[in-house]
């Protein structure tokens, strides 16, 4: 297996495919929790061990997924642990792919309530949300 950044192990594509597709609801409900627990324990090498091991079981945009909805979780309980784990846990190739889910998905959410990309907001390289200034734009 090649080293990620971080010494993250990075699994066979093939191999990763095989093993998400296997995982059920409750599979998935466990490996979020185990991420928040682990977190939550507000020992970084605990943290950094449980994202290295899906990282070596996932797809990087699954890993990502998962962190989102464990760092969700992390807000109801503590805001000031949430950032902590944002700031100092979450690898930079994370970290972006993370913006990336976040910005498709506001794409998608502002269409849906009919702002035009391009005339009412667009994304830029980096996956920032560039919006017009006038106050319709900012009622998502």
């Amino acid at each position: 297996m090649a080293k990620q950044p971080f010494g993250f192990p990075k699994a066979d594509r093939t191999q990763q495919q095989t093993e998400v597709a296997r995982m059920n609801q409750l599979d998935l409900e466990r490996e979020i929790a185990k991420v928040t627990m682990g977190i939550m324990t507000r020992k970084r090498q605990i943290a950094l061990d449980i994202i290295a091991n899906l990282s070596s079981q996932m797809t990087l945009e699954e890993v990502s997924a998962v962190l989102i909805v464990s760092l969700e979780r992390l807000i109801w309980f503590d805001g000031e642990l949430f950032l902590w784990a944002v700031e100092t846990l979450l690898p930079v190739d994370i970290k972006q792919e993370i913006r990336r889910i976040m910005s498709l998905n506001t794409y998608k959410r502002l269409i849906a309530k009919g702002f035009i990309p391009g005339e009412d907001f667009s994304i830029n390289a980096d996956g920032t949300l560039l919006q017009k200034s006038y106050p319709r734009a900012y009622s998502v």
